[in-house]
């Protein structure tokens, strides 16, 4: 009995180091403590704007492949935020939440561009929210945002809400058909 309590104890610590990481990224808590401010983006911008797109559209998945937009969005205009808008969108951003649920997928269909006063690309913000994940450019968002709020935010914007890649897929395919006839 003595010598098989020590062959689980030896073949815990043989596994210790492999699971650290996955212990650490399952029980520690988000980064940074829930309700605290982060100064995300961080640099300045004048206008704010919100699409949707079918990340399936091409092999990358981000928004802004090579310095231009994903071929798979719906409006490449997007959808500018007000001023409140904008306000909302950054208390979303940047208030750091509890530990939420996830899944590894990361098939993002929203975007918010920030631009700057001559229209370049200032900071962008793409988003699963499928799985939970974003990809925030530049870093520095809480690891956990308020998802729900965002969710609200791209109805209000009259963006295409809903699951599956098929979803995406069909409405923005009929977003591009529909500018094509104006």
């Amino acid at each position: 009995m003595k010598l098989h309590a020590q062959i689980l104890a030896l073949a815990a610590l043989a596994v210790l180091p492999l699971s650290s990481c996955a212990y650490r990224s399952v029980f520690a808590p988000p980064s940074p403590a829930p309700g605290t401010k982060v100064n995300w983006p961080g640099v300045p911008f004048a206008e704010v704007r919100a699409y949707c797109y079918d990340y399936t559209a091409e092999p990358q998945p981000s928004f802004f492949i090579h310095g231009r937009m994903h071929k798979g969005v719906m409006d490449p205009k997007g959808a500018k935020l007000t001023a409140a808008q904008t306000q909302r969108l950054l208390a979303a951003l940047t208030v750091s939440q509890p530990k939420q649920e996830r899944t590894p997928c990361y098939k993002p269909h929203h975007a918010f561009v920030f631009y700057d006063k001559a229209g370049k690309v200032a900071a962008v913000f793409e988003m699963c929210f499928g799985c939970n994940r974003f990809v925030e450019t530049p870093d520095g968002a809480p690891e956990y945002i308020d998802k729900e709020s965002l969710w609200k935010l791209c109805q209000e914007l009259g963006l295409p809400t809903g699951v599956g890649n098929k979803f995406y897929t069909d409405a923005c395919n009929a977003g591009r058909s529909a500018a094509a006839r104006r």
